[in-house]
């Protein structure tokens, strides 16, 4: 390996990878609190991409130097996930994002099984009505193939009703999906406890049930060990982590089988082809060896400036209404409130004017208004759905930035009362 090599990858020790973390630049001039849509990417993960962005250009799937340098490249990248996610690199494969991964994961376990005999009029899968789009428009897909798709419930809270999972396992289940962490309200799922009804009914009617992790939002906040997830499937979004925009990872089991659903090349263990983004996939592994290296001091840090701001948003903000779970079962850095009554979409233009990037539900579920699906879901309520903000922390977010963020939103709110009194 070259000296520029040696020297790059010395860059991908954890130490300097921690310490990179709040070297990210900053604007000043605003306050960004919108890590649920996309975060900056982390300064080692910049450098350790720059030579692949322009002079070790060559394709990993060619023989010469070049190409063998960018598969080394890649290879590495392939073991610092491995090692954050704590699995045999064989068992990490590359996609082109989070959405990417779920499909991949979603309609390849069906297509597998399909290949082994198995008609889709007797495959059941189970999943809930407030997933990312990336899942809920695979079902519907799915369900345009024959294949049935049942939908546990969820509490207020957004956690999965476990006695009704336990009802709805039958001996043609073969596959359970849900999200680690929900993208709008931030509530954790019980994993454990999911994975031990699956095994359960596994046992029961002797068959396979297969339990795919929409992980994307996890990485900087929580454990992402795949053995402690229980999962079949864990999918991974760089974007969401401080990595690079376009590069996810779909880790699987060993017992886990699956189709590919594009074609080509044969790349990724013939399950994404396509040539790699090499310096993409080499800035996502410094960016997800970084996340999971310190994620639980990152995550209590975080965890009280959001608790303090939950309290002063009540304080000053009254007639708000808090969306998802509380304490442990919540996204360090999320916090999704419904304002009944305030147009919220206007209320984020409003605020962005004045130097606050927020949301008001996931960016993947569409820009302009329209309801929040999963505050609707869990409610029952349609004026709370259509008025949800999500703010969602950064991790140098401070308790007085949202302090002025909330001055800002209670004299708008005002603003409105006087309008249409």
């Amino acid at each position: 390996m070259s000296n520029i090599f040696v020297k790059r990858f010395t860059l991908f020790s954890p130490h300097v990878m921690i310490s990179g973390m709040n070297e990210i630049a900053k604007d000043t001039n605003s306050v960004y609190l919108d890590y649920a849509a996309a975060t900056p990417l982390l300064p080692a993960a910049f450098v350790a991409m720059e030579p692949f962005l322009r002079l070790e250009y060559g394709n990993p799937n060619s023989i010469h130097k070049l190409g063998v340098r960018a598969r080394q490249a890649v290879e590495l990248a392939r073991a610092q996930v491995a090692q954050a996610v704590q699995v045999r690199p064989e068992y990490v494969i590359f996609t082109g994002g989070g959405t990417e991964g779920n499909n991949l994961a979603l309609l390849g376990v069906i297509e597998s099984l399909r290949k082994e005999g198995r008609e889709y009029a007797y495959m059941e899968v189970v999943t809930t009505k407030i997933e990312h789009p990336s899942i809920t428009k695979t079902m519907e897909k799915l369900a345009e193939l024959g294949v049935t798709v049942k939908y546990v419930a969820v509490d207020t809270e957004g956690r999965i009703v476990l006695a009704d999972l336990k009802e709805l396992l039958s001996a043609k289940t073969v596959l359970v999906s849900c999200a680690y962490a929900n993208s709008e309200i931030g509530t954790v799922q019980a994993l454990r406890q999911i994975g031990k009804v699956i095994a359960e009914a596994e046992k029961k009617y002797n068959t396979i049930i297969y339990f795919h992790v929409d992980a994307a939002q996890a990485p900087l906040w929580l454990s992402c060990q795949f053995d402690s997830t229980g999962a079949d499937f864990l999918v991974l979004d760089a974007a969401k982590c401080c990595g690079p925009k376009g590069v996810g990872v779909l880790v699987k089991s060993k017992r886990a089988t699956l189709s590919p659903i594009m074609f080509g090349g044969g790349q990724e263990q013939d399950l994404r082809s396509g040539t790699e983004n090499v310096a993409g996939i080499v800035g996502a592994g410094v960016a997800f060896q970084a996340a999971q290296a310190d994620w639980r001091e990152r995550a209590e840090r975080v965890i009280q400036v959001r608790n303090q701001a939950i309290l002063h948003l009540m304080d000053v903000i009254p007639e708000m209404v808090l969306n998802g779970a509380l304490g442990d079962n919540r996204l360090a850095n999320n916090i999704n409130i419904s304002i009944p009554g305030l147009d919220t979409e206007y209320a984020t233009v409003v605020l962005d004017t004045h130097g606050f990037a927020v949301s008001t539900k996931s960016a993947c579920a569409g820009a302009g208004g329209g309801e929040s699906v999963v505050v609707r879901e869990i409610s029952a309520d349609p004026a709370r759905a259509a008025s949800t903000l999500r703010i969602s922390l950064s991790p140098d977010t401070t308790l007085e930035q949202i302090k002025s963020l909330t001055a800002v939103l209670k004299k708008h709110i005002e603003q409105m009362k006087r309008l249409t009194s």
